[in-house]
C-alpha cells in the first residue's frame, strides 16, 4: 500500500474518530413520544431518546401538571411512564421534560402536552345512510368516513391511527373499507392538540363480499373474516399495522378474536374456545370446553370475561387468567346481555336482564374479581341496545354504552361513572352504535 493510500485512511479514520466524539460530546435528545396501549395503568407513554437515559434522574427531574402519581419502566431507551390505574384525568397533562443520560449529560428542558382520553365515535343517520362521525372536545361531530346506504360493523384500531369498517351498499352485498388517521395526543403546545385527522380512505379487500367480521388488538393488528359469494370463499386476513398481509389458516365455527397483546386469537369451535397463537408453534391451543363465548378482554392483564351458557337456560360469567381454570363470578337465571372489565381483571361490569310483563327489565352490575356485586342500578328507562358492546374508558373511568327505550326507535350514547353506577349521561344525538377511539 502507498504512502498516499495510508494517509488517506488515516484522515479517514481521524474524521469518523472525531464525529463519533463529537456526537457523543452532544446533549441527548428527545425523539418521539408514543402513547402506548398495552399496560396496567389508566394510560401509558412512551419516551424515545437518542442515547440511553438515566431512568431514576428522569424520574426525579420531570414534572407533570396536573401532578398525578406515575410510575417509570424500562432501562436505557425507550422509557415507559406509566400513570396509575386509580388516576382519572378529566384534562390533557402537562410534561416538562428534563434528566440526564448514562454519560451525565443534561437533557435540554423542555415542555410538551399529552392528552390520553379516547375519542367517542358513533354510527350516525345522514342524509343518504348512515356515517362514522367523531366528536370533539366541545361536543360538536365531525365526518370519520365516508357515507353508505348503511355501516354494518366499525371497529376502531387498538393504537387509535384508523377504524375499519363493513359498509352495505344499494344491493345489500358488503365491501370493507379503512380510514386511516393521524392522531394529534401528543403536541409542544396545548393549542395543537386535537382529533385525529383522516389522512386515507382505502378498500381492505378486492370487490364486494356476502359477509365480514373485523377484530383489532392494541398494536392496530386488523383481522378480516369475510366469504364470498362462491363456495369455499372464506378467509381469515391478518392485515398487521406495518402493512403486511397474512392469510391465517384457520377454519373456525364463527366470529374469531384478536388478543389485546397481540400474538394470538381465540377461536369459536364446535366444542367451545380454542386459544391459538398466530404464528405456527410446538405448542398445542389451549380449549375452553361448554357452551362459552368471549364476552370481554381486560387490557394488558391477560385475562378475560366469558359468558356460558348452561343447559338449564343458566348462564353465568367467568374470569379467565392465563394458565388458570376458569373462575365463575356469576350464575343466575338472568341473561347476560353484555359485560366489561378493567386493565387489571379486578372490576368487572355487566347487564344483567329477564323479560317481565312483556318488557325487558335491565341492570347493571359491578363485580370484584372475588365475585361480589359491589354496587347495582336499574337501567331503566334504558336498555342496553342488542348486540352492543359495554366499553370502559380507563382514562376517565367511563362506561360507554350504546341505550334503546322500550317501544322507541332512539338510540343514544350513555356516560356511567365506573365506580359508582349513578348517574347515566345520555348524549341526546341520535346514533346507531358508539364505542371508544383510543388517543393514538
Amino acid at each position: 500500500m502507498t504512502r498516499r493510500s495510508w494517509l488517506l485512511m488515516l484522515i479517514a479514520f481521524a474524521t469518523v474518530m472525531g464525529q463519533q466524539q463529537l456526537l457523543l460530546s452532544r446533549p441527548p435528545r428527545l425523539l418521539r413520544l408514543v402513547p402506548q396501549q398495552v399496560q396496567s395503568g389508566s394510560a401509558a407513554l412512551d419516551l424515545q431518546f437518542s442515547r440511553p437515559m438515566n431512568r431514576a434522574r428522569l424520574s426525579e427531574a420531570t414534572r407533570l401538571t396536573p401532578t398525578v402519581p406515575r410510575r417509570w419502566l424500562g432501562e436505557t431507551t425507550p422509557l415507559r411512564m406509566v400513570i396509575d390505574a386509580d388516576v382519572v384525568l378529566q384534562a390533557p397533562i402537562e410534561l416538562s421534560l428534563a434528566g440526564e443520560d448514562q454519560r451525565e449529560l443534561q437533557l435540554d428542558q423542555q415542555q410538551w402536552w399529552w392528552d390520553p382520553r379516547p375519542w367517542l365515535i358513533a354510527t350516525r343517520p345522514v342524509q343518504g345512510g348512515e356515517q362514522v362521525q367523531l366528536q370533539t372536545r366541545s361536543g360538536q361531530w365531525m365526518p370519520i368516513s365516508r357515507v353508505w346506504p348503511a355501516i354494518t360493523s366499525v371497529v376502531p384500531l387498538g393504537n387509535g391511527r384508523g377504524i375499519a369498517l363493513v359498509g352495505r351498499d344499494q344491493n345489500g352485498t358488503e365491501q370493507v373499507w379503512w380510514d386511516q388517521l393521524t392522531p394529534r395526543s401528543t403536541a409542544p403546545s396545548q393549542g395543537e392538540l386535537g382529533p385525529p385527522k383522516v389522512s386515507s380512505t382505502e378498500p381492505l379487500l378486492k370487490g364486494e363480499v356476502l359477509f365480514a367480521h373485523l377484530s383489532s388488538n392494541l398494536n392496530g393488528d386488523l383481522l378480516v373474516q369475510s366469504g364470498g359469494f362462491q363456495p369455499g370463499s372464506d378467509q381469515a386476513l391478518l392485515l398487521q399495522a406495518d402493512g403486511k398481509r397474512q392469510t391465517l389458516p384457520l377454519k373456525p365455527s364463527g366470529p374469531m378474536q384478536l388478543l389485546p397483546a397481540g400474538g394470538g386469537v381465540v377461536m369459536p369451535t364446535y366444542n367451545g374456545l380454542s386459544l391459538r397463537p398466530l404464528k405456527a408453534t410446538k405448542q398445542k391451543p389451549q380449549m375452553l370446553p361448554g357452551s362459552r363465548e368471549l364476552g370481554a378482554f381486560c387490557g394488558a392483564s391477560g385475562q378475560a370475561v366469558l359468558i356460558r351458557h348452561w343447559p338449564d337456560y343458566r348462564r353465568s360469567i367467568e374470569l379467565v387468567v392465563p394458565g388458570q381454570a376458569p373462575k365463575q363470578l356469576h350464575l343466575g337465571d338472568q341473561a347476560v346481555l353484555g359485560v366489561a372489565c378493567d386493565n387489571r381483571g379486578k372490576r368487572i361490569w355487566a347487564v344483567l336482564g329477564r323479560w317481565e310483563q312483556q318488557r325487558s327489565n335491565q341492570e347493571l352490575v359491578l363485580i370484584s374479581e372475588k365475585g361480589d356485586v359491589t354496587q347495582r342500578r336499574a337501567l331503566e328507562p334504558w336498555t342496553l341496545k342488542a348486540g352492543s358492546p359495554i366499553q370502559l374508558n380507563p382514562v376517565t373511568n367511563q362506561l360507554l354504552m350504546t341505550l334503546t327505550q322500550q317501544n322507541q326507535t332512539h338510540v343514544r350514547a350513555g356516560l356511567i361513572d365506573g365506580n359508582s353506577l349513578k348517574t347515566i349521561k345520555v348524549i341526546n344525538t341520535p346514533i346507531s352504535e358508539a364505542q371508544w377511539l383510543h388517543a393514538g
